[in-house]
């Protein structure tokens, strides 16, 4: 409970919500300036950052006495977090403002600050805070805290003295964290080395005692020499938790016996990256500290909402989140790079692959896109006068292939970077080891989690989560949430997505995925099975050029033409958009091509969208054709004047590895779903096998697979046989004839000669 002292109106609000009173008493803020012992990146990133364009805070402070010196070497520790943080989530609001200097980050660096106080303004304006609150959410919402609080103008006394208390906090206190560290930070090339650099900032940063140097922390050698005599025991290092024992090494290993900081550092970074692996080890099946409480966390950041015509931008899913309207201001040369780039993104999976996937990578980056819009497509479908329905706009994509094709440095790194998302997710982050209210069944818990994201009301844009097992999609729980969703007939609100890549291994009965037509309408297959070709070094000097230049700048230009587009959809529209869901985002980017001549770059890939079921299994239906017996395993007949091949079940047995999952009757079931209806192959099967039109099923395997079974077959060489003794027969029927005809004249001519 937060108690809020208004010295100003001279009276006192119980239970008082800290935000709702800061929000009605100091109109348009702009700035933040605070002190507080402990925050966080989630508060600063969804509480500070979204209400005030200028932070900065003094914080992570610690009490003097027994624990100091542990208490700030965890401080120090803790820096490589922050640090981390921004270095994994580039787009994120909190790395942005670091860089841009909105956000600068301070901590103690001699004397004990043990100051709370918050002073926020606007223009004119200032409201301030002391007291007893930390800037946390349980400060805010559960602890019994109390506040002292006035305001008024600029020109008051009173506010020239809250901003010398500040000052002279700000004196006492040194960098933690600013633009120009954090740039020079994230230009490490792995998170190893960033660690390491970071630890060789911080070691620099250490000194024993006060030389002027605004960027230093004090630390005295007699209480470092205190604090190691205390800890030199090993009963004393038992009794302490792996944090603790953490800042215990590092102190040894950063002081001398005496307490003062060792000359002799040079790979000090490294020695102290090196501690913390050790001690993470060591503690890792015990600590559960680093756990997901909550499953809001697991939706996207930032996220989309649809109001009013238009998509708006929020950190996070949440009540009182401030949220602004996507703009753009992409034209021009800039506007040309970013088609180029999405061009490019589309050419590299055709290029560099030993079987162009370009197709489908164009088709990904457009379902990802229009992925906020899709909801409004459904809703169209549902009202339409034709066949279509909203089961047939879908729900989700699912990226599939084998290992090292691509599928996640498009689905994860590239969708990451072009959307501006700062958390797609890795399958394993809904283990019970790293979700708190994970099950011990992972699938089941991505589907709860999705489930009660599709049904949260507000976000528009998609879940992605990488590496996921394929064997979801045949989950009887998967299967009636994805109806469920599509069957409601009352979802006409805005409604999210969500984007899958999945890791297909050949033999693994964890990667066989649902085939059946009716997952397939609601979750888009596009397949990346072909691996990269051409110069290794060639090919990944490009991808990271392209992950290089990947950024949101044409996503959020095409969420503000969507909306335009939407705003005004005539009948004529309606119908294109019944042909083809992914029209709306097509015209957009043609439209936007056009002015640049580069529409000719994709147009190929535009004319028609990738259709998993005309593709998958058409390797394994050859493989399996190759290895069968005509007369054991098929049989060719004469069908209404066709030729029919009759598969038998027991070829499916010679694809079965015995398991219940893979019997021959189960894949029999499967490689009948593989056959598209679109090609009219075969209609039904029975539980002893299906008959396939030849022609059609050649013509969807583009080869004469099934044609040169059936004429190296011996039914094949009998017909032949049977079909040239015909021939043969009616060809000296015909020469009898012909000879008798030819007799008959003779006789005629005969006759007449002797007359």
């Amino acid at each position: 409970m937060l108690d809020i002292l208004d010295y100003t109106k001279q009276e006192l609000i119980s239970d008082a919500d800290f935000w709702q009173f800061a929000g009605e008493h100091l109109e348009k803020p702009t700035e933040f300036r605070g002190v507080s012992f402990v925050s966080s990146i989630k508060f600063i990133e969804e509480q500070l950052l979204p209400r005030y364009d200028k932070v900065t805070l003094i914080l992570g402070l610690s009490d003097n006495g027994k624990e100091s010196i542990g208490k700030r070497m965890r401080q120090l520790n803790d820096r490589t977090e922050f640090v981390n943080y921004g270095y994994e989530h580039p787009d994120s609001e909190f790395t942005k403002r670091i860089l841009d200097g909105s956000l600068q980050l301070l901590f103690t660096k001699h004397e004990l600050i043990h100051t709370k106080m918050y002073l926020v303004t606007s223009d004119d304006r200032y409201l301030s805070f002391a007291g007893s609150m930390n800037l946390t959410e349980a400060a805010i919402h559960h602890n019994l805290e109390q506040l002292d609080s006035d305001y008024g103008m600029q020109t008051d006394p009173l506010y020239q003295c809250h901003v010398q208390m500040f000052n002279d906090n700000l004196r006492h206190a040194t960098t933690y964290l600013d633009a120009k560290k954090m740039a020079g930070f994230i230009k490490a090339k792995n998170k190893e080395q960033l660690q390491i650099n970071v630890y060789t900032d911080t070691v620099n940063m250490v000194k024993n005692k006060d030389t002027g140097d605004q960027d230093a922390v004090i630390i005295p050698a007699e209480e470092v020499k205190e604090y190691k005599d205390q800890y030199s025991s090993d009963e004393e290092l038992k009794k302490l938790s792996a944090s603790e024992k953490l800042s215990v090494a590092q102190t040894v290993k950063l002081f001398g016996n005496a307490g003062y900081k060792k000359r002799n550092l040079e790979n000090i970074g490294k020695e102290l990256y090196s501690l913390t692996q050790v001690v993470k080890h060591v503690s890792r099946n015990d600590d559960n500290s680093g756990k997901i409480t909550r499953e809001e966390d697991l939706y996207p950041k930032p996220v989309l909402f649809y109001n009013n015509g238009q998509l708006f931008e929020a950190p996070r899913v949440g009540d009182n989140v401030k949220s602004e309207l996507i703009t753009s201001n992409l034209t021009g040369d800039r506007l040309r790079e970013q088609l180029q780039l999405f061009s490019d993104i589309a050419h590299e999976y055709d290029n560099y692959k030993e079987v162009g996937e370009g197709w489908q990578a164009c088709d990904f980056m457009c379902f990802l896109f229009e992925a906020p819009w899709l909801w409004k497509i459904r809703n169209m479908y549902e009202l339409s006068p034709s066949s279509k329905s909203r089961e047939d706009v879908p729900l989700g994509v699912a990226l599939i292939g084998q290992g090292r094709t691509g599928k996640s440095t498009l689905g994860k790194r590239l969708a990451a970077k072009l959307t501006g998302s700062g958390n797609f997710l890795d399958g394993g982050v809904f283990d019970a080891k790293n979700y708190a209210l994970g099950k011990s069944n992972i699938n089941m818990t991505i589907t709860t989690v999705l489930s009660d994201y599709m049904y949260s009301a507000g976000p528009v844009n998609p879940m992605m989560i990488d590496d996921i097992s394929p064997d979801l999609t045949t989950r009887p729980y998967f299967d009636r949430f994805i109806k469920e969703i599509t069957n409601n007939r009352s979802l006409t609100q805005p409604l999210p997505s969500f984007i899958f890549t999945m890791n297909r291994r050949e033999g693994d009965s964890k990667s066989q995925f649902s085939l059946k037509p009716e997952i397939m309408r609601r979750l888009w297959y596009l397949s990346f099975e072909s691996t990269f070709a051409g110069d290794e070094d060639e090919r990944e000097a490009k991808l990271n050029d392209l992950l290089e230049r990947a950024n949101d700048q044409l996503y959020r230009y095409c969420q503000v033409e969507l909306a335009k587009f939407f705003n005004d959809v005539s009948p004529e529209t309606e119908q294109k958009i019944e042909r083809d869901y992914l029209y709306p985002i097509k015209y957009v980017l043609k439209q936007a091509m056009d002015q640049f001549g580069m529409f000719e770059l994709v147009k190929d890939y535009f004319d028609d969208n990738y259709d998993y079921s005309l593709f998958v299994g058409r390797n394994d239906w050859t493989m399996l054709i190759n290895q069968a017996e005509v007369g054991a395993d098929l049989t060719f007949i004469q069908q209404d004047g066709q030729l029919k091949a009759q598969i038998n079940k027991q070829l499916f047995n010679k694809v079965s590895d015995s398991t219940a999952r893979n019997n021959g009757s189960m894949m029999m079931e499967r490689y009948f779903q593989y056959l598209p209806r679109k090609y009219r192959i075969s209609y039904q099967y029975t539980s002893t096998g299906f008959i396939v039109d030849v022609a059609n099923f050649d013509r969807w395997l583009n080869s004469d697979t099934l044609q040169q079974k059936y004429n190296s077959s011996e039914v094949a060489r009998d017909a032949q046989k049977v079909n040239t003794d015909a021939k043969m027969t009616e060809l000296l029927t015909r020469l009898t004839e012909a000879q008798e005809k030819q007799a008959h004249r003779h006789g005629i001519f005969s006759w007449l000669k002797k007359k």
